[in-house]
């Protein structure tokens, strides 16, 4: 998420885990007869990590529905995998750049 640490330390969103639920519980129903119209399920659920940003009208400053983005730690570990290796490019990149500079200045 871009600028997560300066919107963190403004407030301006927060993270949370919540249980999503998949299927609700169903309870087995009979008819007069005592036959069985619905089988009785359990209920299936799971927990989502998510990100809660606060949005506002920029027109009126008037306070909008949060937007809630959900994220899957796996995912945010290959972005974070990603980005390093983007970095390390870009460094050697920089270091090699900075040896013709000296290089040329000999000259």
């Amino acid at each position: 998420m871009h600028n997560y640490k300066a919107l963190k330390a403004a407030s301006k969103v927060s993270v949370q885990k919540v249980k999503v639920i998949d299927q609700a519980k169903v309870d087995e129903v009979k008819d007069g007869d005592g036959n069985i119209t619905t089988h009785a399920q359990s209920e299936r659920s799971h927990e989502e990590l998510q990100v809660v940003s606060k949005k506002y009208d920029p027109d009126t400053g008037e306070a909008q529905d949060d937007l809630v983005t959900g994220y899957k730690l796996l995912s945010l570990k290959s972005n974070i995998d990603h980005c390093k290796s983007q970095v390390a490019r870009l460094e050697a990149e920089q270091a090699d750049l900075e040896q013709l500079e000296t290089d040329l200045k000999a000259l």
